[in-house]
């Protein structure tokens, strides 16, 4: 069992010092495989930049479901890990209302499905996300995603404190997504330099130099690292990748 993470800093403290944010995908029963991938990327991207962040997306699942696979992998991945649930604002809690994750991801639907009604079509994503963070309070975190800076204007007043911005490159769980521009890209990182904006999307070591060379000293990465036969190694090149490091 891993110990307690540490808590010498704030959630987002630790996000903002976070290079590399792992997304695992579960598809079927594959969960031995994928937690086992995912604490092994984890554990490479702590010892070499100190912080990691994984979000769990589990589709197609309740969510208590999604509150197993959440204790499940915080005792499997590296303390100190954050460790987030895609598009389940019910899975962050326990039955007693305890946290069971740093925070969640909802996409564009997923938050406005919280918006209350009468709120207009326009309008309902970022109601959600208000919502959504009252429901969170101020010390979990809330992420959402974005292809431009007027998106990312909205979401940030709504509540969220840190995006997802793609698709970069086409991606291979989610292939309805729209490609983002990375000229939208720069115009955000230049806006919000403080703000963990996290390009997405079909990236991996063989293209995070597009996003670096934009700018951007964070990515979100799934199957570039979760699918290479070695993940750890595959952390690792990613993060030089981005950081332009050699060695």
């Amino acid at each position: 069992m891993t110990a307690p993470a540490p808590a010498l800093s704030s959630r987002r403290e630790r996000l903002a010092a976070v290079p590399i944010y792992l997304v695992a995908t579960f598809a079927g029963a594959d969960a031995d495989e994928v937690l086992a991938r995912a604490a092994a990327a984890a554990s490479a991207l702590m010892e070499a930049a100190g912080a990691a962040a994984v979000q769990l997306r589990l589709k197609d699942s309740g969510s208590q479901a999604r509150r197993a696979l959440l204790t499940r992998a915080r005792r499997e991945l590296p303390a100190g890990t954050l460790l987030l649930v895609n598009d389940d604002l019910e899975a962050v809690f326990d039955e007693a209302r305890e946290a069971l994750a740093d925070g969640v991801h909802l996409g564009r639907e997923d938050a406005a499905a919280l918006a209350p009604r009468g709120v207009d079509a326009t309008a309902r994503t970022a109601a959600g996300l208000s919502a959504a963070r009252a429901r969170l309070g101020r010390d979990l975190l809330l992420g959402t995603s974005t292809r431009t800076l007027a998106e990312l204007r909205t979401v940030l007043a709504a509540g969220a404190d840190h995006v997802g911005l793609g698709a970069i490159s086409t991606s291979t769980t989610k292939r309805d997504t729209r490609p983002a521009d990375l000229v939208e890209l720069v115009r955000c990182l230049q806006e919000f330099p403080r703000v963990p904006i996290f390009p997405l999307g079909g990236l991996g070591p063989e293209n995070l130099g597009r996003v670096a060379a934009a700018g951007a000293r964070r990515a979100a990465v799934g199957a570039g690292i979760l699918a290479a036969r070695d993940p750890a190694a595959a952390a690792r090149a990613c993060l030089r990748a981005l950081t332009g490091a050699t060695a």
